[in-house]
C-alpha cells in the first residue's frame, strides 16, 4: 500500500475534521501543518483538533510551509474574508511547489472549465511547474450537488425535471460570521450579506448537470426566502428573537425556454425546530444531527432518492473534509491539471479492523 504524505493548511471546523481523518489513515501520513492563528502555533496539531500528539507541531510561515517534503496539501484555509487572488496565489504557489491540492476552499473551483481564466491559468501554469493535480470538492456545492444527482440521474433517460432539496440543521455551528452573513436573526425584510454573492459556486454544479445529460441553460437563477422564529432563540453563534430569520432557504433553478428544469434549494435553520413548510419534509420532531438530501428526477422511470448524512452533530462538516480526504490517492495519481467530479473518482475508505 502506497503512503501519500501530506501537509494539512488550516482547522477550521471542517479543516479540522479533515486532519483528523488524515492522521487516523494508515495511508497518510501528515509532515507539514500550517495554521493562521498565532495562538496554535507550536501546538502539536493532534492535540490541537482533540486527537492523540503525533509528534508534530503546526507553524505559520508559509514558506517553511511551501519547502516541505509532501506529495499533496488538504487546503482548508478558509476563502471568507480574504481577497480570492491572495487565495489562488497561494494554490499556484503550492501547486508549483510540486504538491498536489485537494481542497473544499472556493468552491466555484469545483468546476474549473467555468472558473474565468485569469484564476484557471494561475492554477493550470502551477500544476504544469510542479507536475501535480488539483481537485476541489465538498457537499454543497460538491457531492450532493453535482455526483449525487449525476448518479441517480444514470439510471434513468427522457428526463424532463430535476429536483434537489437539502435541509441543514445548524444550531450546533458557532461562527457569529456565518450567522450574520446569511442573516439569522435580523428582520425577514432586511437584506443580508449573502445576497451580494448571487449564484456563486452553484453555477459549476448546475454546468456539470448539464454536461452529463446532454443539455444546455439558457439561464440559471437564484433567491432566498425565510421563515422567521416562532419565540425567542438563543443559539450559539448568536441570538434569534422571535419573529426575525431563524431558516434560509437558497433556490437555485437553471431554466430552458423559460421553465425550471433543474432545481437545487438548500434550506439551513439556525434553530432545531421546523419553521416552514419546504422539502425536504421531516415528520415530528427534526433530529439536528441529520443532514437530509433528496433527489426526484421526473424521468423514465421516476427516480425518488433521500440522502440522509449523521452519525455526529455536524455530519456535512464531516461529509465535506470525507469527501476531500477520499480524493488525495487519485488527485495524486493523475496526470498533472485541474479536476472537477466528472473526471476524478473519488472512493470511500474502509476499516474493517475497528
Amino acid at each position: 500500500m502506497k503512503t501519500y504524505r501530506i501537509a494539512h493548511y488550516g482547522t477550521g471546523d471542517t479543516g479540522a475534521q479533515a486532519l483528523r481523518e488524515v492522521i487516523a489513515r494508515t495511508d497518510l501520513e501528515l509532515v507539514a501543518h500550517l495554521v493562521h492563528t498565532p495562538e496554535k502555533a507550536g501546538r502539536d496539531s493532534g492535540e490541537l483538533v482533540g486527537v492523540k500528539p503525533v509528534g508534530l507541531n503546526a507553524i505559520t510561515d508559509f514558506d517553511e510551509f511551501l519547502a516541505c517534503d509532501a506529495d499533496c496539501v488538504t487546503y482548508f484555509a478558509t476563502d471568507f474574508g480574504r481577497e480570492d487572488s491572495l487565495v489562488i496565489d497561494e494554490m499556484a504557489a503550492i501547486l508549483a511547489s510540486g504538491k498536489n491540492i485537494v481542497t473544499s476552499t472556493m468552491p466555484v473551483l469545483s468546476y474549473p472549465p467555468l472558473v474565468p481564466r485569469e484564476i484557471t491559468d494561475r492554477l493550470e501554469d502551477g500544476c504544469k511547474a510542479g507536475k501535480t493535480s488539483f481537485f476541489c470538492s465538498g457537499i454543497a456545492p460538491g457531492y450532493t450537488t453535482d455526483a449525487f444527482i449525476i448518479a441517480c440521474g444514470s439510471v434513468s433517460h427522457a428526463i424532463k425535471s430535476i429536483t434537489l432539496s437539502e435541509r441543514v440543521f445548524m444550531a450546533t455551528y458557532q461562527d457569529p460570521m456565518v450567522f450574520t452573513f446569511m442573516g439569522f436573526g435580523q428582520a425577514p425584510d432586511q437584506p443580508a450579506m449573502v445576497d451580494s454573492v448571487g449564484i456563486g459556486g452553484w453555477l459549476g454544479p448546475f454546468t456539470a448537470v448539464a454536461e452529463t445529460l446532454g443539455a444546455t441553460f439558457d439561464d440559471v437563477r437564484t433567491r432566498r426566502e425565510v421563515a422567521v422564529a416562532d419565540a425567542d432563540y438563543e443559539c450559539l453563534a448568536g441570538p434569534i428573537p422571535e419573529g426575525t430569520v431563524a431558516t434560509v432557504r437558497f433556490i437555485h433553478e437553471a431554466l430552458v425556454a423559460g421553465t425550471p428544469r433543474v432545481t437545487m434549494s438548500i434550506v439551513y435553520s439556525m434553530i432545531d425546530k421546523i419553521v416552514d413548510d419546504w422539502a425536504p419534509f421531516v415528520d415530528g420532531t427534526p433530529d439536528a444531527n441529520v443532514r437530509t438530501s433528496q433527489v426526484v428526477i421526473d424521468g423514465t422511470p421516476k427516480v425518488d432518492v433521500v440522502l440522509k448524512l449523521s452519525g455526529s452533530h455536524q455530519p456535512g462538516v464531516d461529509a465535506t473534509a470525507g469527501r476531500v480526504v477520499n480524493a488525495i490517492p487519485n488527485t495524486c495519481e493523475a496526470a498533472p491539471g485541474l479536476y472537477s467530479c466528472l473526471d476524478m473518482p473519488v472512493w470511500g475508505r474502509a476499516d474493517f479492523a475497528n
